[in-house]
């Protein structure tokens, strides 16, 4: 009988040791990294319960992923971020994979993918899209279209523009360039195709319809 309680004293002792731990760990626990996807210049709200409070709010790497006392990420530039939402012993951590802002444009029945600036005038013009740009052809290296309506201007001498730079002169003419070449025009930067093959050859002749989408 003594053997008996002897043995039955080592198994609560070991049940209470257990619970113990199991109750320790999840003390801190925390939940899984939710994974966020962005583009750059979007701003997200970050969701955590309602039950949470005082919640304090850090990003591993706010060059890419800014994130305010609110919980509001504001996307900066292509990267990855982990983002930590903190209140007491409870955390929160959001993986944050921002990617550049990217329209199609589709010429003569080939596909170009343009990169956008990450400013006011290239939000405005997605915003427009999808879209069908009749555009004239200009000097041999560039096609224009006057918009119906106008951008937001930040306009400055690039210098050199580049074959694939998609931009604004003044206000409403969006310039599609398909040759390098020094310039001292003024334009605002929109995006760039960075796979310029076929290019030149698809705008070099006259007029075209170019389908823009988002």
């Amino acid at each position: 009988m003594r053997e008996i309680n002897i043995r039955s004293r080592k198994m609560l002792r070991l049940f209470l040791l257990l619970l113990l731990c199991s109750m320790g760990m999840s003390a801190h626990v925390q939940a899984a990294a939710k994974a966020v996807a962005m583009t750059v210049g979007q701003k997200k709200q970050l969701p955590v319960k309602k039950t949470w409070k005082k919640v304090s709010w850090k990003s591993s790497k706010p060059q890419i992923a800014a994130v305010s006392k609110k919980g509001k990420v504001t996307a900066k530039k292509a990267g990855k971020a982990v983002i930590t939402a903190k209140s007491g012993k409870k955390k929160q951590k959001f993986l944050i994979t921002v990617k550049k802002n990217r329209i199609k444009l589709v010429i003569g029945g080939k596909t170009f993918q343009a990169d956008m600036e990450n400013n006011r005038t290239a939000r405005a013009f997605i915003r427009l899209l999808p879209a069908t740009l009749r555009m004239e052809e200009l000097n041999g290296n560039e096609k224009y279209c006057y918009l119906d309506q106008t951008l937001p201007v930040n306009a400055k001498k690039p210098g050199t523009i580049r074959a694939g730079d998609l931009m604004l002169y003044g206000d409403d003419c969006v310039v599609l360039f398909y040759k390098t070449f020094q310039s001292s025009y003024s334009y605002t930067k929109i995006g760039h195709i960075s796979n310029i093959r076929g290019l030149e050859d698809l705008l070099g002749n006259g007029n075209i319809k170019v389908l823009l989408k988002p």
